[in-house]
């Protein structure tokens, strides 16, 4: 008998084995199986989120083409702006349904809206999804955004003012000491400094150098000036300006008179009176209707300037009111002892006055924010610019005027109501 060798038996694959490479074989099967499907969810979600922030985006843009400030028929303004219900957006293009929520939270100072846009959707698996943008929409008309881009003197042959890295409410003569704060000095009464936080715009010093003023100004002051006094309060600043409009013939004045009334100022002093409580003392007021500035026939100032500092209380907050006082105006043609009054009589050189102020406010009875000069001020954080006056005479009545317009060229609100006496 011839036997084998073992080399010479026969090979093969046992059953056992044949399963196990199956097995494993399967087993790589299903991991590529679900490699796919995670490439393609992956690939659907981002397809879906690339149309979910082109909505946020649309959305955001859409509150941002806002034309007039005001609410205006039939404009889309900056007022306009508020919170909405959510909104259903079926594209045709992907396999979800969006929903696009927009939420408003208004500010005061500065003026401002800040507004989060969010869409949201469902994914193929049913777990949420969403897209969330935020941003900040400034109170000025988007018409105004192209004189960022003017040369400073190319506009009308006057400066632009560029803007500064510190606190829109502070004065912009004010010098930047580079520190974090910069120092104001008043031209016409530099025995005061007045210095600010250039990021909240709080007043946190007021120097006082006596009567006889510092003989300083603003190009000239340095820290080393106020080191002193730069740390000894902390208060917040109340300005704004005072026109004319002298002429008494002619008929009932209209917003456009006193856009820029031509007057000559007479003198004048603000007061200040605070209804909130627990302010330290030292609030005050200060103006450049000083007797030297305002001689009826030298006509050296056209319009007064003034300045409040309303020293805080604990919660940084004031309420109260301010009001023109008349002051004799001493000139070279003899004294105008000129006064506020509902009476139509008076000095036959200088008739009775009545004071507007600047609001875009229809009535006393209206209900607007700090910033557009209420006859009381209420709860006031921060500081307030632009609370303007204008004086004319008693005869006359404060104009009214409808809401800035920039597409027809109107960019300002000359609206006014009567604040003095109080009708």
């Amino acid at each position: 008998m011839t036997m084998q060798h073992p080399s010479q038996r026969s090979r093969g694959v046992s059953l056992i084995e044949a399963m196990v490479a199956l097995a494993i074989m399967g087993f790589g099967m299903l991991a590529v199986v679900g490699v796919q499907a995670t490439l393609r969810l992956n690939a659907d979600i981002a397809k879906q989120r690339s149309e979910a922030t082109r909505l946020a985006q649309e959305a955001m843009e859409d509150q941002r083409a806002f034309r007039p400030i005001d609410a205006t028929a039939g404009q889309f303004a900056f007022a306009d702006i508020a919170t909405s219900a959510p909104q259903t957006v079926t594209l045709p293009t992907t396999n979800t349904t969006y929903t696009v929520s927009r939420d408003v939270v208004e500010y005061g100072n500065p003026p401002s809206k800040a507004l989060t846009v969010t869409v949201a959707w469902n994914d193929r698996t049913g777990q949420g999804q969403q897209v969330l943008l935020r941003s900040v929409i400034a109170a000025a008309a988007p018409a105004l955004s192209g004189t960022l881009a003017v040369r400073p003197g190319a506009a009308g042959g006057g400066p632009v003012r560029r803007p500064f890295a510190r606190h829109p409410t502070i004065p912009v003569q004010a010098k930047d000491f580079g520190t974090g704060r910069s120092a104001f000095v008043p031209p016409w009464q530099s025995r005061y400094v007045f210095v600010f936080n250039n990021i909240t715009g709080v007043i946190t010093g007021v120097c006082d150098f006596g009567f006889w003023a510092s003989g300083l100004t603003n190009d000239t002051i340095t820290p080393s000036d106020v080191a002193s006094c730069d740390d000894n309060t902390q208060a917040q600043l109340l300005s704004g300006f005072v026109r004319f409009w002298r002429t008494t013939s002619g008929p009932d004045l209209v917003a456009a008179d006193v856009e820029n009334p031509p007057g000559p100022a007479l003198r004048l002093r603000m007061r200040l009176t605070l209804t909130s409580t627990g302010h330290p003392t030292g609030s005050f007021c200060i103006d450049d209707a000083g007797g030297s500035s305002t001689p009826l026939f030298n006509q050296t100032l056209l319009f007064v300037s003034y300045f409040c500092v309303i020293q805080s209380n604990t919660p940084a907050l004031w309420s109260g009111t301010t009001e023109v006082e008349a002051q004799n105006t001493n000139t070279s043609g003899g004294d105008i002892d000129w006064r506020i009054s509902d009476s139509t009589s008076g000095p036959s050189d200088e008739p009775p006055f009545r004071i507007c102020r600047y609001t875009p406010a229809t009535s006393d009875a209206d209900t607007v924010p700090n910033r557009d000069h209420p006859r009381n001020y209420a709860d006031v954080s921060g500081n307030l610019t632009d609370q303007n006056f204008v004086a004319i005479p008693t005869q006359k009545h404060c104009p009214t005027d409808a809401a800035a317009n920039p597409t027809t060229g109107d960019l300002v609100n000359s609206n006014t109501l009567q604040h003095q006496p109080a009708p």
